[in-house]
């Protein structure tokens, strides 16, 4: 046997998974020389072949991968970090929006409806009252939600802000994980009033036991909205007389004794009755869950269908994939003016006017709230 072209063995190129090609040619193996005499020679002739189809195949990858990737289901984006008190927190649908701070500090519109503002937390546990915001500890973000986990010597709670694609009206859920009895108390200050430069005029707010919620109101009867949740108790409605005053709305969500349990928060509002409002917010507490998958696979039809790029930095591709979803967030759903993209949401605090952009709706233009673009650091 002439040992120059004995052989022992030879160097398997995997071809990449994605690139359409029959299973025969998933791995090619090239033949060297082994254990020869011109083992110079036979390397090089090697070497040089390899070069060539590791080339070929590099060309095909780049020819190939557009075009397999618009077939592949886009993956799940979630972010992560500690709490930033300051940075600005926006959680939208096409028809409702909560706007805040990573401490969890919101306000409620369901277009172009403000509901309320100031919103916030109290955790009563072992005979104290805990302000939510002290304890607020990382933030995760979905394109569908967001999430802020608040943790104390003997309890966690995550808060989950979740605003439906196409649902007028949001809804927060509290997981609670606690080792003695806890009870969440959530306040706010109702600001019922149309966006500027409209007006209402006259509103009210009052409790309703029969739908564990807070009514809002108006004279005309036209414009509603709902507060609440089905497990609500111990109301306390803003008051004013001449010598005392608040002007803050608050309810208790039930007590947790120990353990795990869940408790949500429903907002609802209509433009036509209360009759619809009070439909919404039903549907809102039978179907939330439903809602969730479904605003998760809008977002995640949405980055399928979408030009999609495979990026070598993974920061980048990330940043890149939370572009594509701040544009399609960008669309506001007005009954009054139609359907268009805004240049950005913001918090109006004690105002209606919730920023400078413009609103470009079928009709007419109009002011709506200014959005921060997200980033993925």
């Amino acid at each position: 046997m002439n040992r120059d072209f004995a052989t022992s063995g030879g160097i398997e190129i995997p071809v990449a998974a994605n690139v359409a090609t029959s299973s025969a040619f998933s791995t090619i193996m090239f033949v060297t020389p082994s254990n020869a005499r011109n083992l110079g020679f036979g390397r090089r002739m090697a070497s040089s072949f390899s070069q060539r189809i590791i080339l070929a195949l590099l060309i095909s990858l780049t020819l190939f991968t557009p075009f397999a990737n618009a077939q592949q289901p886009a993956p799940g984006l979630e972010l992560t970090r500690t709490i930033r008190t300051w940075e600005f927190l926006p959680v939208v649908g096409t028809r409702a929006a909560l706007f805040g701070n990573e401490t969890g500090r919101l306000e409620a519109w369901v277009y172009p409806l403000k509901i309320f503002r100031e919103f916030h937390l109290t955790f009563h546990v072992g005979g104290r009252a805990l302000p939510a915001e002290s304890l607020a500890r990382t933030l995760s973000v979905r394109p569908e939600s967001a999430t802020i986990l608040y943790a104390g010597d003997s309890f966690r709670v995550r808060e989950t802000l979740f605003v439906p694609i196409r649902e007028p009206g949001a809804v927060i859920l509290f997981d609670v994980e606690t080792e003695q009895p806890l009870e969440i108390e959530a306040a706010f200050v109702p600001d019922f009033q149309l966006e500027w430069p409209a007006a209402i005029g006259g509103t009210f707010v009052e409790w309703d036991a029969k739908q564990n919620a807070f009514i809002f109101g108006e004279e005309t009867r036209k414009f509603a909205a709902l507060v609440g949740s089905p497990t609500a108790a111990d109301a306390r409605v803003a008051y004013q007389t001449n010598y005392s005053s608040s002007d803050e709305n608050s309810l208790r969500l039930g007590a947790t004794q120990k353990g795990k349990e869940t408790k949500v928060l429903l907002v609802a509002a209509s433009v036509a009755s209360r009759t619809e409002a009070e439909k919404t917010y039903e549907h809102l507490g039978a179907s939330y869950p439903d809602l969730l998958r479904e605003s998760a696979e809008f977002y995640r039809g949405y980055l399928g269908k979408t030009v999609n790029l495979e990026l070598p930095d993974n920061s980048l591709q990330q940043s890149y994939d939370w572009a594509r979803i701040s544009t399609i967030q960008g669309l506001v759903s007005n009954p009054y003016l139609g359907t268009g993209l805004v240049a950005g949401y913001r918090t109006s605090g004690t105002s209606q006017r919730p920023g400078f952009a413009w609103f470009f709706g079928r009709d007419s233009l109009w002011t709506i709230p200014a959005r921060r673009w997200q980033s993925s650091t």
